[in-house]
């Protein structure tokens, strides 16, 4: 497995941690709104040796409070994964591992094992197949991303749902009908796209949400989870001289 990208640090991936984040490549989906396209292939971006990334984590101990794995989607890398993860604990430095949540056997594995005190999931849309498919531009197993919800709300682990928000696929609507699926998380983040950097050409003309909007999304998770917080707001921009699409 090979590591297609680092952060040194950042206060933006892991609330209240500065973090290094570390980027694994490949994925198992083509979000539309995705903007990490440079990942989706192996050799789209030259590697970069995992004793050098270590090597960085050992110096900023004491500085830096922990580590992101994310992509891409981790979980496709397997036993190599928790490899990696083996070698970041020996640093010192806890662990958030984010996910798409299609692999919930790997989910569970990395919160049972203790190689993830934090969990963050991204869930695309409402719980249905047809919904997923427009945004994933997969077909994904709902009883998977069912499996891994419920692994991460029955963990005990530090979690979080992010859900990115985009005109015409996710929108109010979408974000009400994911509720009742994300009862009892710790944290719902609500986010809205960039479309500058859409994997779908369609959407990089799309207008994000404006504020108002994103509000109206927060408070229809408000008691869903014990904190809802918005983030992306600033992309969003403040008139619109044409209604927005999906594409």
């Amino acid at each position: 497995m090979e590591i297609k990208g680092f952060i040194e640090n950042s206060l933006l991936e892991w609330e209240g941690r500065l973090a290094c984040i570390v980027f694994l490549p490949l994925c198992n989906l083509r979000c539309r709104y995705c903007h990490a396209a440079h990942l989706l292939e192996p050799n789209a971006l030259e590697s970069i040796p995992r004793e050098q990334v270590l090597d960085c984590m050992r110096r900023h101990e004491g500085w830096l409070d922990g580590a992101v794995v994310t992509g891409g989607e981790p979980t496709l890398h397997g036993d190599e994964l928790f490899e990696l993860i083996t070698d970041i604990h020996a640093t010192g430095l806890d662990v958030m591992l984010e996910t798409n949540g299609t692999r919930p056997d790997m989910v569970r594995r990395a919160i049972a094992e203790g190689f993830a005190q934090v969990v963050a999931m991204d869930v695309k849309a409402p719980l249905e197949a047809d919904a997923y498919r427009s945004v994933t531009g997969r077909d994904v197993c709902m009883d998977d991303v069912r499996s891994s919800i419920s692994a991460v709300l029955a963990s005990g682990l530090p979690h979080e749902f992010r859900i990115t928000v985009v005109p015409g696929l996710v929108g109010l609507d979408e974000v009400r009908r994911m509720a009742s699926d994300l009862e009892g998380a710790d944290v719902i983040a609500v986010q809205n796209f960039q479309p500058n950097l859409c994997l779908d050409p369609a959407l990089r003309s799309v207008t994000p949400h404006l504020p108002e909007e994103m509000d109206a999304m927060k408070d229809a998770l408000e008691g869903v989870a014990k904190r809802v917080v918005i983030r992306g707001r600033e992309r969003a921009i403040i008139s619109r001289s044409t209604p927005a699409s999906g594409g």
